[in-house]
């Protein structure tokens, strides 16, 4: 009651007699005491709020003040400690290198790598990652400041204790720190106005409650300025991303290795027509069916090595084993024939340059690749064939012509998911193999370009394991080849093809040194081949 009649005297005296009034007793239970005695504050009223909102904050800051003056202080004493005692345990005869594998902070330097500095306090690449919260593969900037888990801080970093106030004794620091921080006197500015906040409890109360509000705020987060992108660091994601689209670069100085196997199988059932067609249902002639069945197997060797922060080459040389198998029959004349090919040796070696063009902060990372392909398979007009039909006795492992493709690869981060895209020309060198096929020579093969895309997204199972999936697609171009048959040359072409795939993959880090990659295609087109499964291991050598 008396809090009520103090809000009703404290609005007659200040609005007047002219100003509307609503008494407390008027108004709703959901409505604070005096919110509602006027329609719009006077200019008194809002300077008397301002500055007692000013003089909490003020109470507030002067607490957290004397918590961080009581809090170093504490710590300057454990440092000195700890400096007294490293001191004494060398004199004792442990090595400097011993006190410096008790850890601390790390400040990292040109040409650091978080395996070279795990290794050199005796850590290791996962505590250390942990510990900064550091995720593959493990980007690092120079100057950037990292914790040691169980090291001691590095030299030039120690925090000294004031030289004009000596560190109090550990006992007493146990007992400050025990004690609870003395509530500092709120400045008594408003009383300069003529008005304390005594005087008006209905102001004082909005003020609270806007304090109370302030403190409700989660891990106190500062409020931040609207339409400004935040910094943030940068941090390559991991991603096993398929082994012939780029990804996110190697670092700076590392070397891995990557043996690889693929299993590819195709197979393809068709019906051929020879005679004549009299009507829909009527044929005068002979129906073949064929049947094959296409399998290869694809050792490989590669390796990836990073230049710089932003340029990686990579290489890889595959030896391939391949069997085809064969089946017709002749309806009509009611035989068979069966084939049974095979082919084995060197395939076409890869080379390949990456550039990383950005920090991925305002655009995704954003990778332009280069890749060529060298005719060093066995290609299909070096073949021993059957001088009558022309017919190859054994199956190439090569292309027999050079392959340049361009492209450039697109990675967004979302956490826990990247979502990549890759697009690239791929250009296919005119050859002139000269080859004798039956009565035929084979002057010029010019295959179709093809113009390739791709498009997934990979996502964090764990911090070992992620997942990726999505669709590839080449689309290629009429493949011309000039033939001379008797001395008359003939351009022969064949129709535009589309390959294209549905992708999936796996990824699994079995150690800081090991990952094995499983990545599976299965043919969406009838150009593609049915499955193609890959095992593929990164093996870190050095970095």
């Amino acid at each position: 009651m008396k809090s009520r009649y103090l809000v009703f005297t404290a609005a007659i005296a200040i609005a007047g007699a002219t100003s509307p009034i609503v008494l407390a007793a008027d108004q709703t239970p959901s409505e604070p005491a005096g919110t509602r005695y006027a329609p719009a504050p006077t200019v008194l009223e809002e300077l008397v709020y301002l500055r007692d909102i000013i003089a909490l904050q003020t109470l507030r800051l002067d607490e957290a003040e004397e918590k961080i003056s009581r809090q170093e202080t504490v710590i300057q004493a454990q440092q000195v400690r700890i400096d007294t005692l490293e001191r004494a345990y060398v004199a004792a005869g442990a090595s400097p290198q011993t006190v410096a594998a008790m850890g601390g902070v790390h400040v990292v330097r040109s040409g650091d790598t978080l395996y070279s500095i795990a290794r050199r306090y005796s850590a290791t690449v996962a505590a250390l990652a942990a510990a900064n919260k550091l995720r593959a593969p493990y980007p690092l900037s120079v100057g950037q400041r990292l914790t040691v888990p169980g090291a001691a801080p590095a030299p030039g970093e120690t925090p000294k204790a004031a030289p004009s106030e000596p560190a109090p004794p550990p006992k007493i620091i146990a007992e400050q720190a025990k004690e609870p921080a003395a509530p500092q006197p709120a400045p008594q500015r408003v009383a300069e106005a003529g008005v304390t906040p005594g005087e008006r409890p209905d102001v004082t109360e909005r003020a609270l409650e806007a304090q109370r509000k302030q403190e409700e705020e989660p891990d106190g987060a500062l409020p931040t300025e609207v339409g400004v992108r935040p910094e943030v660091e940068e941090e390559k994601p991991y991603l096993a991303i398929f082994s012939d689209v780029g990804g996110i670069l190697t670092p700076k100085g590392s070397f891995y290795i990557e043996p690889g196997t693929e299993f590819t199988i195709t197979s393809d059932n068709r019906f051929f027509f020879q005679g004549v067609e009299i009507l829909d249902a009527v044929l005068i002639g002979a129906i073949e069916a064929s049947d094959s069945d296409r399998r290869a197997v694809t050792e490989s060797l590669g390796f990836r090595y990073g230049l710089t922060s932003r340029l990686e080459i990579d290489g890889r040389v595959p030896f391939i084993a391949r069997k085809d198998r064969i089946t017709g029959v002749v309806i009509d004349e009611d035989t068979a024939t069966l084939r049974e090919l095979t082919g084995y040796g060197l395939g076409d070696v890869e080379m390949g340059l990456h550039y990383q063009l950005n920090r991925g902060v305002k655009f995704p990372y954003t990778i332009v690749n280069l890749r060529a392909k060298a005719p060093t398979g066995i290609g299909p007009f070096e073949l021993p064939r059957n001088p009558t039909s022309g017919v190859e006795l054994e199956l190439a492992t090569g292309s027999g012509y050079w392959t340049i493709e361009p492209s450039l690869t697109f990675i967004l981060p979302s956490d826990p998911a990247v979502f990549f895209a890759n697009i690239g020309y791929q250009r296919n060198l005119m050859a002139t193999p000269d080859a004798q096929v039956g009565s035929t020579i084979i002057r010029e093969y010019d295959a179709g370009d093809a113009v390739r895309a791709s498009l997934g997204v990979g996502l964090s199972v764990n911090e070992r394991a992620s997942i990726n999936f999505g669709y590839d697609s080449t689309y290629f171009f009429k493949t011309h080849t000039l033939v001379d048959t008797a001395g008359v040359l003939n351009d022969l072409t064949q129709p535009t093809a589309v390959v294209g795939s549905f992708i999936f993959g796996a990824s699994y880090a079995v150690n800081d040194d090991l990952r094995l990659n499983l990545n599976a295609a299965f043919g969406a087109t009838d150009e593609a081949p049915d499955m193609r499964i890959s095992l593929r291991a990164q093996i870190r050598i050095f970095d």
